[in-house]
């Protein structure tokens, strides 16, 4: 999508539809860092889980759920693909064996390492576009997230 960006082809009734251009921009954000992470098949959205479990130690899925703003069932399926590729462990916790928290494995520890450098690189990307109209565009972000 990068250098895509040509409104002539949206829909007259979505130029002026934030949500519709929050969209396009995640997925120019998210094509744009896939791109930096290579053909490693590392997801961008991978990178908050990791980073959240990374600082965390470990937690329920529940708890993630709410840490990263993904509904539950969204995110087991990703918790699905991160245990298979490696990078979490599930664990029964001792105190509930109906309930399981998830870590990172050392194979996540280091993925995460890597994205987390992809991350820095990408963001300051987005800093050179962005110049002193971040500050004012985060706020923004944050009112509709949390007035919406």
């Amino acid at each position: 999508m990068s250098g895509e960006y040509d409104e002539r082809f949206f829909p007259a009734v979505f130029k002026e539809v934030v949500g519709f251009h929050l969209r396009i921009a995640q997925e120019a954000s998210f094509e744009a860092f896939g791109v930096m992470a290579g053909k490693a098949n590392l997801k961008p959205g991978w990178y908050a889980l990791l980073t959240i479990l990374n600082e965390a130690g470990s937690m329920t899925p529940s708890e993630l759920s709410k840490h990263c703003g993904r509904d539950r069932s969204t995110l087991t399926s990703t918790l699905k693909a991160l245990a298979a590729r490696e990078l979490i462990q599930r664990e029964r916790k001792s105190d509930d064996q109906r309930s399981y928290e998830v870590r990172l494995t050392a194979v996540g520890f280091d993925i995460q390492r890597r994205l987390h450098a992809i991350a820095i690189e990408h963001e300051r990307r987005l800093d050179e576009i962005l110049g002193q109209d971040k500050d004012m565009l985060l706020a923004m972000l944050r009112r509709i997230a949390s007035r919406i």
